[in-house]
């Protein structure tokens, strides 16, 4: 763990892209990111931080290629494990989903017989962490990410733990076969490696 630092020496190392969180959050995101030893080699020197690399904020996304219609009744369902920040830890700002419908006539291109955000009603999403813990209990995806034109923005950034993988649950409960696509607008530490 990074040494105890008192309020002055936080507030001059608040790295400026988490400035307008305030002295306290933005310490914690600063030494969130600098202070993780996965990442960087002066993860226990502060006083080395500013010289050892830069915030990079990043899209990420997980795609779900194919999630299958309901047939007999049962919901089709797609699961995988991510890690967005492949080891580093990273701080989550925002979310969204786009579900796409893949269903259509032989030699047709994909129709929407919804809106594309009426089509996401119909899919649901659950994460959970390796540790068990459940982030996002199973709900309707515009619930917990949104959509291009309105993501879902947290009112405090989440702190994703770089070693610790997630496994995000797709459940297609409409009659459509679905393109499901997770984009995570996140920050790291990019110390060039």
């Amino acid at each position: 763990m990074p040494p105890i630092l008192d309020a002055a020496q936080q507030a001059a190392l608040v790295n400026p892209a988490f400035a307008n969180y305030g002295t306290a959050y933005g310490f914690r995101m600063t030494e969130w990111l600098y202070g993780d030893r996965q990442s960087n080699p002066f993860w226990d020197q502060p006083d080395k931080w500013y010289s050892t690399g830069r915030v990079a904020f990043l899209d990420r996304a997980v795609t779900f290629t194919s999630v299958a219609a309901v047939a007999g009744g049962i919901s089709g369902v797609s699961t995988q494990q991510v890690n967005l920040g492949g080891g580093k830890n990273v701080i989550v700002f925002a979310r969204m989903a786009t579900v796409i419908n893949t269903t259509a006539p032989v030699g047709a291109p994909p129709t929407y017989p919804v809106l594309p955000n009426e089509q996401a009603s119909y899919v649901d999403v659950q994460i959970q962490r390796q540790s068990g813990f459940i982030d996002v209990e199973t709900a309707p995806i515009q619930n917990n990410f949104g959509f291009g034109f309105k993501p879902n923005i947290r009112p405090v950034p989440e702190l994703w733990l770089g070693n610790e993988t997630r496994q995000i649950t797709v459940t297609n409960n409409s009659n459509n076969n679905v393109k499901v696509v997770f984009t995570f607008l996140l920050a790291l530490l990019d110390t060039g490696r």
